[in-house]
């Protein structure tokens, strides 16, 4: 296996969706993916478009919203190196449920709706197990949120937002970091109108936990932001 290969299988181990994969159908899985590249603010996709493919994020970030016939605009999630985009999908057969956008310049992997149903009859008990696990992991993630969203304290919420976007970029060396994001973004992120997002970030920094500047939101001290985020 080539230099690259293993680079890529480096890739799908640290993904979600296919980590649970065995070796073999790993394996599989590289010479079906192919290279491709979106420049910043560049359309991935959109809600509504047919699920053609699935996206693996190499190197980069991109941004999942929807937006209203009015134009407003709702931030769901940011994803990050080894996050997958658009495999519901090719599960259900279904159209997009969310644009997608380039948030950074993002090199990707794609593998095609044609491909993926040629690698389902490689599947074995192992790789359903592992997709089973992808779907039960989506579902807590979605009632750990809307249990966040309904009963936790707003500062709380935000701090925890943080928490992962900081680790979607890290590893577990606690160093200080920036993060650029708009208010009205994490606000979205951590269910907050832009009001309540601005009153936890002045308690926030009122503690020394986080530091506002220009379009950027510094972390002077990491371990302090877990201890409020009861991590």
């Amino acid at each position: 296996m080539s230099d690259q290969q293993n680079e890529i299988k480096n890739v799908l181990r640290e993904n979600e969706f296919f980590r649970g994969f065995s070796e073999g159908v790993l394996e599989t899985v590289i010479p079906l993916l192919t290279s491709c590249e979106f420049k910043k603010g560049n359309v991935v996709c959109m809600k509504g478009d047919e699920s053609d493919c699935l996206y693996i994020i190499d190197k980069g970030e991109a941004e999942i919203n929807v937006s209203s016939v009015e134009g407003k605009v709702i931030t769901l999630g940011i994803l990050s190196d080894g996050d997958v985009v658009g495999e519901i999908g090719l599960l259900d057969g279904g159209p997009r449920t969310a644009n997608v956008i380039a948030r950074t310049d993002v090199h990707m992997y794609k593998l095609s709706s044609d491909d993926f149903e040629t690698l389902l009859e490689s599947f074995g008990p192992t790789e359903l197990k592992a997709v089973a696990s992808y779907i039960c992991y989506l579902f807590r993630r979605a009632t750990n949120s809307l249990e966040e969203t309904a009963f936790m304290d707003a500062d709380i919420r935000v701090a925890r937002k943080i928490i992962e976007l900081y680790e979607a970029e890290h590893s577990e060396d606690r160093s200080d970091f920036e993060l650029v994001i708009s208010q009205v973004a994490l606000g979205q992120l951590s269910g907050l109108s832009r009001e309540a997002t601005n009153k936890a970030l002045s308690h926030l920094e009122k503690e020394g936990i986080v530091k506002r500047e220009y379009k950027k939101i510094v972390i002077p001290d990491v371990d302090a932001l877990y201890d409020k985020g009861q991590y």
